[in-house]
């Protein structure tokens, strides 16, 4: 048994999202057999060449692979020897306000630029840091939101991850964006302009013009960082995580949120 067989199976059993079947195929093609060889050969062969959380995600997608072609008895063994991964996580970096804002005059740079869906590049990008900045949704979210998505000035949705609906209140500035952007494409807000590919080489010239480091993902935790310095707990809730601990490891910058976050004085005086 193949672990690309039991991919097939797996989706055909399963109501998952698009970016999910696209990288279960992937990771299960490269793997190869249903063994443990096999697995732990492959995450050998990956750890050099990804982070230490991507590989363990990968490890998951085999793991969960494995498990259920066991309960529906496509295979005899229950996973076993496989080798652990060790996530080791750098310090969550975000963009400050004014970087963002630096952003966006970088994208205005943009706006002479047409893109081959006949989108302006700068409109484009100055919706997309806006939009994702303000609903702190992932990129596949905003790829979908539609115009039917809207209702006044605010936006809700339901999360392809983890179905659960979210509403947020947009910006005057973002309603702007959003209606130079809407009436030119599909029905969809920005998801029209460009694919998932085409979209990140135009974010990251964006980003390098502005002089910044990271990639649109920062936006998502910018906006959840910048929550969490106004109140604590909102940076949670902003994302949509059912788990506080999630926010606090991956997605909170922790050195922009002290610089409001309140600090009792020494008891000891140099």
């Amino acid at each position: 048994m193949k672990f690309s067989e039991l991919a097939e199976r797996y989706i055909e059993a399963k109501l998952i999202c698009e970016q999910y079947q696209a990288r279960l195929r992937a990771v299960a093609e490269a793997c190869g057999d249903v063994t443990a060889d096999c697995v732990n050969d492959y995450l050998r062969l990956r750890q050099p060449q990804v982070s230490s959380i991507t590989l363990r995600n990968e490890r998951g997608h085999l793991l969960t692979l494995w498990r259920f072609g066991f309960e529906i008895g496509l295979i005899d063994t229950h996973p076993r020897g496989i080798a652990k991964v060790r996530v080791r996580r750098p310090p969550t970096k975000a963009w400050s306000p004014d970087q963002l804002r630096s952003l966006l005059d970088a994208a205005a740079s943009f706006r002479l630029r047409t893109m081959r869906s006949g989108a302006n590049a700068g409109w484009f990008l100055r919706t997309w840091v806006l939009l994702g900045y303000e609903t702190g949704a992932r990129k596949g979210d905003l790829w979908s939101f539609r115009g039917s998505h809207l209702d006044g000035d605010t936006l809700s949705w339901t999360q392809s991850k983890t179905g659960d609906p979210l509403t947020r209140t947009l910006s005057e500035p973002c309603l702007e964006a959003i209606e130079e952007m809407l009436p030119l494409g599909d029905g969809r807000i920005i998801g029209w302009a460009a694919t998932m590919r085409q979209s990140s080489r135009l974010m990251a010239n964006c980003i390098r013009r502005a002089g910044l480091q990271g990639t649109s993902k920062w936006l998502r935790r910018s906006g959840a960082t910048h929550c969490e310095m106004r109140q604590a707990g909102a940076g949670r809730l902003h994302l949509g995580h059912r788990s506080p601990a999630l926010f606090e490891q991956a997605y909170c910058d922790w050195a922009q949120l002290r610089t409001v976050t309140p600090t009792v004085p020494p008891l000891l005086e140099d």
